[in-house]
């Protein structure tokens, strides 16, 4: 059985954070130029007997080489073929006697420690001495399962660090978390991590079949990768060795894969690669994630979630969502308004146990009903209808949002917030309800306000029991510091802002914390509920959902998102979001079941744009 014909892999929750350098990162696909009578490969300060063996051993499709922390090196091939120098010795005749019973060998590999220290694997056994005890259980699981491991790596540093490869999967332990990264966002596109090195100075090396991705390697080495990807072969071996020395081999050319959708949106971002573009706009980290079939279909996380710092930006991570927290906290109205048989056209004031007080052009008799306040049409103070306090008309464009609260600031309460007596004005109308549409967080305040007092609870508690729990949205959260891990939010020159976060008691208007993951979970129930007969499982009813994504008092929304294409088959909900040092978006395609939604952590929208404009051009969604 060829290797590279086995089915296509996952990769195994990342376990712990590892410090990682800051050189440039390289993304190509994997093969090379083609050697008369021979598959390619290459070498560079290896001794000159191992190149000569790589020469003899090459036509006949190298399987493995490894180098020993010592300098020794073993080379194997896929007709059991083998020389090794300077290997322990047992290692050695446990080798022979692997091939002579028949086992096809996979890999050699030697932990950094040195010594008696090994393992092989292949595809009927495996033998192993001195190696980590949680990467020898890892192994012995695997052939119990009935799979088999293709690449043990260990990185320099030693311990309990090490990455196993089988046939259908990943495993990783203490490695490098930007390389935990590459190899999760590869496995996405539809590949199977097929190898995976590490420099003894650092960097690291992952291939998947006709991809891969380095990091700080020999400049020679990432040129011979990309001449490989030029003769359309795949690497199927990559060592480093100790001496700073590589090698690479092949022994057949690329399979013929699908074409690969995540590449292709990384590849399309403002004209140019996910990262350059990052890098122009001065985002340190994002996160994407896609729905087809209203199933999450690809996730993926670049760079960090802090600058500087070491823990990489993954789909599981958390990041401010700003105003999509709007569109999440009207879910939450809508169940309240459900339980309670209250109607959306109902006056909001007598649900708050606050008095709205309103300006003087504003009519005693118009009333600031629950769905204007979620369409911003109820007159509250908002973007455009704010300022100057106590003006009835000559608005100044400002408004509607809030700034949060630094480190060192004091968080004031909801009716704090209400009264004016935080940093932003006191809520109160100043425009006929129904008559103007001026985009407002205050609104969503009241709205806050609302479900708290009929609820008699927090938001936060209240939304984890009736919202994020029955949807599995286990990373999202209302409160001001919730205990995931989180991204920090940056500047528009890409510096940590100070405290890393703002605080937002205005939650429902801008403090939730959420990732793309659970995101694109809502969009795939918001899919599948639009989409349906009747009921389903879920927080809402078929009615409510309806309610949700169907224009009302402003054309534009539905009730929390906004809407477009409303009748055709490209109708889509969406919302963004924008605090300070955070920037999002979140859409979903009912009739397609189709959406994304990405979250990034630098302080400009148009990175987030780019993103989100890559993935519609990619899979021709309006």
């Amino acid at each position: 059985m060829v290797i590279r014909t086995w089915r296509s892999s996952t990769v195994d929750r990342r376990r712990f954070l590892a410090v990682t350098g800051a050189a440039g990162l390289a993304a190509v696909s994997a093969a090379g130029p083609a050697y008369a009578a021979s598959y390619p490969y290459a070498t560079s300060g290896v001794p000159d007997e191992m190149r000569t063996k790589m020469g003899q051993l090459a036509p006949y499709g190298i399987t493995t080489v490894a180098f020993t922390p010592s300098g020794g090196w073993v080379i194997v091939t896929q007709d059991g073929r083998y020389f090794a120098r300077g290997v322990p010795d047992a290692c050695f005749a446990e080798l022979g006697a692997m091939v002579k019973a028949g086992t096809r060998i996979h890999g050699v590999a030697f932990p950094p420690e040195g010594g008696d220290r090994w393992v092989i694997t292949g595809d009927r056994d495996w033998s192993a001495r001195g190696l980590p005890e949680e990467c020898h259980q890892r192994v012995a699981d695997v052939y119990a399962a009935g799979r088999q491991v293709v690449q043990v790596a260990f990185p320099p540093r030693g311990g309990n660090s090490w990455v196993v490869v089988d046939t259908r999967t990943t495993f990783s332990r203490n490695i490098d978390d930007e390389c935990y990264q590459m190899m999760r966002n590869l496995t996405q596109g539809g590949r199977r991590v097929s190898q995976v090195a590490f420099p003894k100075a650092g960097g690291w090396a992952v291939v998947a079949q006709d991809e891969f991705y380095v990091r700080r390697i020999d400049e020679g080495c990432y040129t011979q990768l990309k001449k490989l990807d030029a003769g359309g072969w795949q690497v199927h071996t990559v060592a480093f060795s100790p001496g700073g020395g590589w090698s690479l081999s092949s022994r057949g050319k690329a399979p013929a894969l699908p074409a690969d959708r995540v590449r292709q949106v990384e590849n399309a971002v403002g004209g140019s690669t996910i990262w350059s573009r990052m890098s122009a706009w001065k985002t340190p980290g994002v996160a994407v994630a896609v729905v087809t079939g209203n199933t999450i279909s690809w996730s993926t996380g670049y760079g960090w979630l802090k600058a500087g710092g070491a823990a990489a930006t993954h789909p599981e991570s958390a990041f401010q969502a700003a105003s999509i927290s709007k569109a999440v906290a009207s879910l939450g109205v809508l169940r309240l308004t459900q339980t309670l048989k209250q109607p959306l056209t109902g006056d909001i004031r007598p649900l708050l146990n606050w008095e709205l007080g309103r300006r003087s052009c504003v009519s005693a008799g118009a009333v600031p009903t629950i769905e204007r306040v979620m369409t911003h049409r109820a007159g509250v103070i908002g973007r455009g209808s704010t300022t100057p306090s106590g003006a009835c008309s000559g608005f100044g464009s400002g408004g509607g949002g809030f700034a949060g609260y630094g480190p060192g600031a004091d968080v004031p309460t909801l009716p704090q917030v209400m009264n004016g007596e935080g940093n932003s004005p006191k809520i109160e109308l100043t425009t006929d309800p129904g008559a103007e549409y001026h985009y407002s967080g205050a609104g969503f305040v009241l709205l806050q306000r609302m479900i708290e007092e009929q609820a008699g609870r927090p938001l936060a508690p209240y939304m984890d029991e009736q919202i994020f729990a029955p949807l599995g949205m286990k990373t999202s959260s209302y409160e001001l510091s919730p205990g995931f891990e989180l991204a920090a939010g940056h500047t528009a020159a890409g510096t940590v802002i100070p405290g890393e976060r703002n605080r937002y008691p205005e939650s429902a208007a801008a403090g939730l914390y959420t990732n793309v993951l659970d995101l694109c979970r809502l969009v795939c129930y918001l899919n599948k509920a639009w989409t349906a007969s009747g009921d389903i499982a879920g927080p809402l009813t078929r009615a409510s959902v309806r309610s949700l994504l169907t224009p009302g008092p402003e054309p534009t929304m539905g009730r929390g998102f906004f809407v477009s294409g409303s009748g055709t088959k490209n109708f889509s909900y969406t919302h963004d979001g924008s605090n300070y040092g955070f920037k999002s978006v979140v859409k979903g395609y009912p009739e397609l079941g189709a959406g994304y939604a990405v979250l990034a952590n630098g302080d400009d929208f148009g990175l987030v744009g780019e993103v989100a404009s890559a993935i519609r051009g990619v899979y021709g969604w309006a």
